[in-house]
Formats: C-alpha cells, structure tokens, sequence
C-alpha cells in the first residue's frame, strides 16, 4: 500500500475510529444451518438497472423499502487499560494522572501513590473489572436483515471483542432491543454473520454486484454517529479497489475488492448497506478516507457477492474456506515486462512455486505470466489471489497463462489455504554465521549481498540437494535493499537476468551489466522464486 501522507483510512464504526481489531474474544458459535432453507429464505433480484431515462426526482419508494430491513449494532467490549510493566516510566505519572493508582502496582520509587496526591488529582479508585458498566466500552454499527428467520450481516469489526450485541430493530412503527448471536466472522474480508429471534422481521432485497457499473446511483444505510434510519445518496465511484490495506492486520493480508462510493458514510455506517436505485443490496459499507475522519466522499463497501459467499461459509462450522494454489506472484508492470521481454502488460508474473503445491503438480513455471483463471480475467495479482481464495478447495480450474510469450491452458486442483500462508513472506537479512570460512571464489553480487560457489560443506549446512545448482547467497546486510526485496542467507541463486550462474564470478560479472535492477531465480528450502532487486 503506497502512503498517503496525512491521509488515513478509518473503519465506519461510531464511537471510536479503528484503525485495527482483535478476534473475538469468545468463539462464535457453532451452527450446523440448513443451507439450502437459508438459500430459500433470501429474497434476491439480479436483473439489471434500466438505462437511461429521466433523472428521478425522490428516491422515497426506495428508501421504504430498505429501512426497515436496517438495524443499529449497539456492542459493549471490556476497556483494555494496559499492565502498568507496558506503560514507560516516563508517561507513568500522566496515566496514574487520568487513571489513578492501582493499590497493587508494587513498590517502584516511581509509583505516585507513594507520593502526596498533588491538587486536582483524583483520588485513586478500586480495580475495576471488565464486567463493571462503566468499565466497558461502547461502539455502535449497523446491519442489514438478510432472512425473515433473523440472519445479519454486520462488519467484523462492529462486534469484534464484544461481551454482550444489542440490535435495535424498528417494528410497527417502533422500536425494540434484541441480543444477538454471533454465528461467525471473518477478519479477513471484515464480514460478520449474528441472528437474533425476533417476529415480522423483513429481509432485505439481495443484488448482484457483479453488474454494478461506475455511474450507477447508490444510497448508504445506517447509523451515523449514531442517528439511526439515515440515508445518504451517491454514485459508484470505482471498483475493484484493494491494496488499500484496510482489512488486515500486521503481515497478514485482508482481501480487498471494494466498491468506492461518494455516498456520505460517517462513523455508525460500518455494517449498513449500501443499495442501488431500485434498493436491492449491492455492499456492506466498511470504511472511509479521509484526514479528518468523517466523510470526505471516499466511502469503500464490500460487494454482496463477497459477504454472501463468506455468510454461507460461517453458516457451516464459523470458518471460511478459501483455495490455495501456492504461487508467489506480482504484477506484470511495465517495468516487469521489459524484464521478460514482454510486449504488452497485465496479468500476474509467477515468482515462486510452493514445493508440492498444486501449482507445482500442475505444471507451473517461473516467469509464467497468468492472464485468467476459471474463466475470469486476471488483470493483476490481487485479481488473481481474489478468484482462488473465492474458489472451493478441491476446485479443478482452469489456468491461462503465457510462457515465454506463449499461450497455453493447464488444470490445477485447488489445495485448502493453510493457516501459515495467510502471513504474507516478507524479506530479512540472515545473520552471518560466526567464524564461517570465506573461501577465495566469493563475490558481492550487489551491494549487501555476497555469494560463493555451492560447495559440499555449504550444501550440507543449507540442506541443499545435489540437483539444484547455481551460487548460494552466505551474507546479507539487514539495512541493504536486497534484503528488504526478499533475499536471504542460503539463498541457490540459479540464474541471474533469465541466464544460468555456476559461479560467484560469473554471477557477479551478469549482474554489473543491469543498470538499474536484477532479476534473479532463487531456490529457498525446497521453493523457487523469482526477486527482483535494485542494483545500487
């Protein structure tokens, strides 16, 4: 995600802006539904917008349409008030200040209750508990009522932590309180799925935010800073954002296709619908862009497609499935292309193939450039890792690719997504072994980098088999860009520019004739991978 200077992304929640979020604090519950009778009980309609015609002078019908399937998330969360061995000795006495003195904070020299209570300070209070009502923190969100049987969507982050979900529902003509169920949520989208039992609940209209087009005219419903049954009007600004580094949370990914919209979304818009002219349920707002943290006219919501897809999976077990194929990948930019000799840009470079993936079993290679992938076009890399992670485990798909500017077409069987694959792979410098022989073919392959013949002894340490070849890295520098591009101690580096190495010599000499960057084809425990780095 590429810094936006005082720009900030804000999730939608009121009451506090967050900018992370925690698991739940208790395990969803389990629920074994009937998935075919929660298919029969949504109400859907995917027929397209009419064209053209007069601009509509009150969208009323569609409003009356929609409220009454919105709902206010109130969710109450324990105050997390830091151990006082995580707060600096430094800041000590301004949260004692604001906070007052736990009694059993120890004897440190530096704790005030130790010390005279100076004017205007509070007396020190009692520990609270987290099950103390004023020592619980409060957050309000909104919903939408997808089944007359009770299901919601809410975003993940409206009752992330929560001990206790109140969702306010207005029927006939008023309104009442019900506790929610969390039945599942998945962080990783920021798609949660509770239930309540309530009578005469109305379902709202499901879309298909496939068809949405830029242009098209959208409305958010919710509950902004709290005022609840609040309506605000826009178009559809963009799609397919992502990288936007909204859902998430450290190494680890979200996956992103948002829809963006000028419809005024606050904080309390979080989990609220986003519908279309005719009011059927095209997203579930979730974030906004702004310095200040209310509206700035960038909105971003997930579409209904993706937040049904995972309702449907929490209904099962509370978890979601996602497919894996075991690739590293990045976009095929222009800079890219020029590297593999490639005329035209688009689709996602292959940089590393997993040892017994499924992209290995079916045949995928370095530098294999994916341009589609069961039938759906792959423009880049988070195109690329939407559809798989959208796709069934155990899913025969189809994969168009081009090798050596070549097009063909081969079958892989999707593997389930291991939990260790969801962090990211981010590069470090290895620490050089202490008292490590330096040999004489040794070289600096760019700046921070240095390579020597594969030898016997070197292969034994690094556990490299006998058929790779090529020149393993023994020393890289932490604060060097190779490092921070992915290179690694005991790195087999096989081919330097797309062209084959033997020796530390010979590698050297391919790298000082690139300019600018280096394109290099690693073996790494089993793994290959392509990394290109900067030749500074």
């Amino acid at each position: 995600m590429k810094p936006r200077s005082s720009l900030g992304t804000a999730f939608a929640c009121a009451g506090i802006l967050h900018l992370a979020w925690n698991p739940l604090l208790a395990e969803p519950a389990k629920h074994q539904a009937d998935l075919p009778a929660f298919q029969a009980g949504l109400a859907r309609d995917t027929t397209p917008l009419p064209n053209g015609g007069q601009m509509q002078m009150s969208y009323a019908p569609v409003v009356e349409k929609i409220l009454p399937s919105v709902v206010t998330i109130h969710s109450s969360a324990p105050v997390k008030t830091p151990e006082v061995d995580e707060i600096p000795p430094q800041l000590r006495p301004f949260f004692y200040r604001f906070f007052g003195a736990p009694e059993d904070f120890g004897t440190d020299e530096e704790t005030p209750s130790q010390n005279p209570r100076r004017r205007g300070q509070p007396q020190p209070q009692r520990p609270q508990t987290p099950d103390d009502e004023e020592h619980q923190q409060r957050g309000v969100g909104s919903g939408v009522i997808i089944t007359n049987s009770g299901y919601i969507i809410t975003n993940h982050h409206v009752i992330a932590d929560a001990k206790k979900i109140e969702v306010m529902v207005d029927v006939d003509g008023g309104t009442k309180s019900y506790t929610a169920e969390v039945i599942g949520a998945d962080p990783l989208t920021d798609v949660a799925l509770i239930k309540i039992d309530a009578p005469g609940l109305k379902a709202a209209v499901i879309g298909d935010s496939s068809q949405i087009r830029v242009g098209d005219v959208v409305l958010a419903a919710g509950a902004p800073m709290e005022l609840s049954r609040s309506v605000s009007q826009g178009i559809v600004s963009a799609l397919g954002r992502s990288n936007e580094g909204i859902v998430g949370k450290g190494r680890v990914r979200g996956y992103e296709d948002f829809i963006q919209t000028d419809a005024s979304i606050n904080p309390g818009n979080s989990g609220g619908p986003l519908v279309d002219a005719m009011g059927r349920v095209i997203g579930i707002s979730t974030a906004i862009l702004s310095r200040s943290g209310m509206n700035a006219g960038i909105g971003f919501a997930i579409p209904i497609n993706m937040a049904m897809q995972i309702a449907e999976d929490l209904l099962d077990d509370g978890a979601v499935q996602r497919g894996f194929l075991g690739v590293q990948i990045a976009d095929l930019d222009a800079q890219m292309a020029q590297r593999l000799r490639m005329k035209e840009q688009g689709g996602a470079v292959v940089m590393m193939v997993g040892a017994d993936s499924p992209a290995e079993r079916a045949g995928i290679e370095l530098e294999d450039v994916i341009v589609a992938i069961n039938g759906q076009k792959v423009d880049d890399s988070s195109r690329l890792r939407l559809i798989v992670s959208s796709t069934k485990p155990g899913t025969a798909i189809p994969i168009e690719l081009l090798r050596d500017g070549k097009p063909m077409t081969i079958n892989a069987t999707l593997d389930a997504l291991p939990e260790e694959a969801l962090a990211e792979v981010s590069g470090s410098g290895g620490i050089p072994r202490s008292g490590a022989e330096k040999p004489e073919d040794i070289s600096e392959l760019v700046t921070g980098v240095v390579v020597q013949d594969l030898s016997q002894p070197l292969r034994e340490r690094h556990d490299v088999p006998a058929d790779v070849g090529g020149v393993i890295v023994t020393k890289v520098d932490p604060n060097s860009r190779a490092a921070a591009m992915g290179v690694e101690e005991g790195d087999v580096i096989s081919h330097v520019n797309r062209k084959p190495v033997a020796t530390a010599s010979e590698a050297r000499t391919l790298a000082k004739k690139s300019d600018k960057t280096i394109l290099l084809r690693v073996w790494r425990k089993g793994d290959t991978m392509l990394l290109m780095i900067g030749n500074n």
